[in-house]
């Protein structure tokens, strides 16, 4: 049931992202809990998921953002309850929350054309300055699932042939493993910004968003976001850094990525190594050396929670 709107309650002052104002600043309609979390609130409005998020909770790049921690915010509700979004607020059943600002996510950035490992810049920062200590143990399934999707893109003359490889890999991936966010889709998820940032073109972004119906919805709208370049601000930093060289920046965003959720950050990191593996000129490898080219930390950091 909606809740009863005659009753005044106490409002909250949020961020909204630009992605998502028009939602949020339109027209009032209800709108459905898919889930109910200490960190964030997901709503289904107008066949979109919109995230409200506290103010300890990972920044998703469609996200409502409170200035609140978690724990302090009384959702009220549960999946399946009906709420009411638009007129620049979230009505829920004990407090309004009120969109006071915008916000504009963080997204990568593409490489100049040509500007691949061969060129000098990247070719041995990739292979020895991303060289971290310790690895995060990664199912070989996601890798290679990467592998498969991320090879076949770039080849000119074999279009049929590139797009059932793409298919095939992005198939093995989306949906699979427990949760909002599945671990091949967190994969696909950071393979997806790698390919954006190094302009490998929109085929992996196509047959990703071709699969959407097989994933929660919450997750087929992060993957969705992903295909435009869209994510948290640490993922985003980590992909940009990696694709730059830049291992000192590497090393400071990757303990908030590895923080992520229990097992998401680092699948999105799995998804980020095998993708720069595959795309980037130079260094294109097996299973074989994929845990020498881009090296991480160990996954028991101290940070955010994942929404």
């Amino acid at each position: 049931m909606p809740p009863d709107r005659t009753t005044s309650r106490p409002e909250l002052p949020a961020a909204v992202s630009t992605l998502v104002a028009g939602l949020v600043q339109g027209e009032p309609v209800d709108a459905t809990v898919l889930a109910a979390h200490r960190f964030a609130l997901y709503l289904s409005v107008r066949g979109r998921v919109l995230p409200v998020v506290s103010s300890d909770a990972v920044a998703l790049p469609t996200a409502v953002r409170l200035a609140v921690a978690s724990g302090s915010v009384p959702w009220g509700v549960a999946a399946g309850d009906v709420v009411r979004v638009g007129g620049g607020r979230v009505e829920l059943p004990a407090v309004h929350v009120v969109a006071a600002r915008t916000w504009r996510p963080s997204r990568v950035r593409r490489v100049a054309a040509g500007a691949g490992c061969s060129d000098g810049r990247h070719g041995s920062h990739l292979s020895t300055h991303l060289e971290l200590s310790g690895a995060v143990d990664e199912g070989e399934w996601l890798a290679a699932g990467i592998r498969t999707a991320c090879s076949a893109l770039g080849r000119p003359g074999e279009h049929e042939r590139t797009r059932g490889g793409v298919a095939a890999g992005v198939g093995a991936l989306v949906g699979r493993g427990p949760g909002l966010t599945p671990s091949g889709d967190d994969a696909l998820a950071g393979a997806l910004l790698v390919a954006r940032a190094v302009g490998a073109g929109t085929g992996l972004a196509d047959a990703v968003r071709a699969r959407l119906a097989a994933t929660t919805a919450v997750s087929a709208a992060l993957l969705d976001a992903a295909a435009d370049g869209y994510a948290a601000r640490p993922v985003v930093a980590l992909v940009d850094a990696a694709v730059a060289g830049d291992a000192k920046a590497v090393r400071r965003a990757l303990p908030q990525v590895l923080a992520i959720g229990h097992t998401s950050g680092a699948d999105t990191v799995t998804g980020i190594r095998a993708a720069l593996n595959s795309l980037t000129p130079g260094h294109e490898c097996g299973s074989g050396c994929q845990g020498d080219h881009f090296r991480t930390h160990d996954g028991k950091t101290t940070g955010r929670r994942a929404a």
